[in-house]
């Protein structure tokens, strides 16, 4: 799954996002020099709200699922 996601401004954020949730939800990709950010995993959709809820958590919004 690929997700179009505000607030990743830096490396930082993206190993904020890989360290918290890579255990949880698997590989994590996050592409830095799109606009807006794009992220990437490998995701059942059963678990999509679960990977947006804990990802808001963190202080980062989903704006759109890139099929």
């Amino acid at each position: 799954m690929k997700f179009k996601v505000v607030n990743i401004n830096c490396q930082n954020c993206a190993n904020l996002i890989k360290n918290s949730l890579e255990d949880i939800f698997g590989e994590i990709k996050i592409d830095l020099d799109a606009n807006p950010r794009t992220l990437s995993l490998n995701l059942d959709s059963s678990r999509e709200e679960e990977f947006k809820k804990e990802l808001g958590e963190l202080g980062f919004e989903v704006l759109e699922k890139i099929e």
